[in-house]
């Protein structure tokens, strides 16, 4: 079976009970759970270490739920552009583009908890530890930049929007829209990995918390036309910035001549090198 997390192993960690129960009790969305619960996250929840500018993986063989325990983490949406000018491109204009293995969707409910099943039993025989050290390690090779330079003879150039900073206690990856978006490390970010289909069974869904949150954060992260509403907007102020910057310091022609000025404004006429008064 392929690994769930991807290509994330190098940096992931695997906390005791005490430290899932410790790390859980700081967030409110946990605060109904019971011993045996905390006992099977323990066994299913991953701790996976970001380095800055470094992207988390939204699509993975397995979906997850990610809960921010420390850093942050910058949401990034990608704005296709016409080359030249500020018209959003079509979604025909990314006809030619390759389309990437997420858009084919996450498997199916049954494979997730198939795979849920196969971590559990796969760790209660003790088959995969955790490091010895208990210290989270990071693969320089995994660090992934988040820009990527477009060819030059691209009909569409990508600009890219911040649209917010998720902070610690932020959770995301819970099935909300993120089309062309992207969630970066913006610091050293720790986040908690709980695999999605499990979080959603009733038992750690008491009165659809989760599903609650989702239609939060569509509601209240501005889809792809309104931040695209919001690039033009800035881009009409910088360019009326400009223009008036370079209206201010050009020089104008006022007719004035020095007999128009008052006396007592007048400069005085420089003295003479060595002559003193």
């Amino acid at each position: 079976m392929s690994d769930p997390l991807g290509n994330t192993g190098q940096s992931t960690v695997r906390l005791s009970y005490e430290q899932l129960r410790d790390t859980l009790g700081r967030f409110a969305y946990f605060r109904h759970w019971t011993e045996d619960q905390i006992r099977e996250c323990s066994v299913l929840a991953r701790v996976v270490q970001y380095a800055p500018q470094q992207t988390i993986p939204l699509e993975l063989p397995l979906p997850f739920a990610y809960l921010v325990l420390s850093g942050q983490c910058m949401m990034l949406q990608c704005l296709p552009l016409v080359r030249g000018t500020l018209r959003l491109a079509s979604p025909a204009g990314d006809r030619d583009q390759p389309t990437p293995p997420a858009a084919m969707g996450p498997p199916a409910p049954d494979e997730q908890l198939e795979t849920v099943r196969h971590l559990h039993e796969t760790f209660t025989a003790g088959a995969a530890t955790s490091p010895p050290t208990g210290t989270l390690r990071h693969d320089p090779a995994n660090a992934t930049c988040f820009l990527t330079t477009p060819t030059q003879d691209a009909p569409i150039v990508h600009q890219f929007v911040d649209v917010g900073t998720l902070r610690c206690g932020a959770v995301f990856g819970l099935g909300e829209r993120h089309q062309q978006r992207t969630v970066v490390a913006r610091t050293r970010t720790q986040c908690l990995l709980l695999p999605r289909c499990w979080l959603f069974l009733k038992r750690q869904n008491v009165g659809n918390t989760w599903q609650r949150l989702r239609l939060y954060l569509d509601g209240a992260i501005p889809g792809r036309d309104e931040l695209y509403r919001r690039y033009l907007r800035d881009q009409a102020w910088l360019d009326y910035r400009r223009r008036l910057l370079a209206g201010g310091t050009a020089k104008r022609c006022t007719g004035t001549t020095p007999a128009d000025v008052p006396m007592m404004c007048r400069m005085l006429e420089p003295v003479c090198k060595g002559k003193r008064y």
